[in-house]
């Protein structure tokens, strides 16, 4: 479904991302690991079109992006739910679920959307009126998960959904992850919290300096005494 053939990606004169190639298959969760520095946000980001890559290609359902802006991705169903949350503070949580559907014109089925939203986090249906900036990084994470998810994605980017996030809504967020795989969404996850990824992924890359290092099902990854030893302090 997504095919990263070998990007370079620069900030000015930094060389962020050195021939990063990576592949998703339709159904999967991939998971994209590494320390902080390494590009795996940047990595999103050119995917998404907002770090263009100077060389190299990204390939969508069969299709080369680069002529696509990021709304014009967004409207081919790859949909990004970015690092820090980043939801519309003065607005109410019902209204930066509804920003998620810009692209929409199904009003009925958006407020459908909406209410399925609420069903897998019900903290949200009783906060509906309340401002997105008052809720708790825990709840922020869901209304960014769930504005994504309004945005009908048939590949979804998650970049550090767990960050930051108390243990019992670190649970909730990799329940949710695994319910949205579930229901015929494809993912691919960026997240620090190497335990939890590689344990609902099906396969994982491991990202140093710009460069994939490793990679592999999720399971002999997770099993690897490098990558043991360096991400999960064991």
């Amino acid at each position: 479904m997504l095919e990263v053939k070998d990007i370079h990606v620069y900030y000015d004169a930094i060389h962020a991302l050195k021939g990063v190639s990576l592949e998703v298959r339709e159904g999967e969760i991939v998971t994209l690991i590494g320390a902080n520095g390494a590009g795996k946000t940047t990595t999103l980001r050119a995917i998404m079109g907002l770090n263009p890559p100077r060389e190299g290609a990204v390939v969508y359902a069969g299709q080369d992006v680069a002529k696509l802006d990021t709304p014009g991705r967004v409207g081919a169903g790859l949909i990004l739910c970015p690092e820090g949350r980043q939801i519309f503070a003065n607005l109410t949580v019902h209204e930066n679920l509804r920003i998620g559907a810009f692209l929409r014109r199904d009003v009925a089925r958006i407020e459908r959307d909406i209410d399925e939203v609420y069903g897998f986090f019900p903290r949200l249906r009783e906060r509906d009126k309340q401002l997105g900036g008052t809720l708790s990084g825990g709840e922020q994470q869901m209304l960014a998960m769930g504005r994504a998810m309004l945005s009908s994605p048939k590949m979804l980017l998650l970049d550090e959904p767990s960050m930051g996030l108390a243990p019992l809504f670190v649970k909730q967020i990799f329940e949710m992850i695994e319910t949205i795989r579930s229901r015929g969404t494809t993912i691919l996850l960026v997240e620090q919290n190497a335990h939890a990824a590689l344990k609902i992924a099906d396969r994982a890359y491991v990202m140093e300096t710009g460069v994939i290092t490793l990679s592999g099902p999720a399971a002999e990854l997770a099993a690897n005494p490098e990558v043991r030893d360096a991400y999960l302090g064991v």
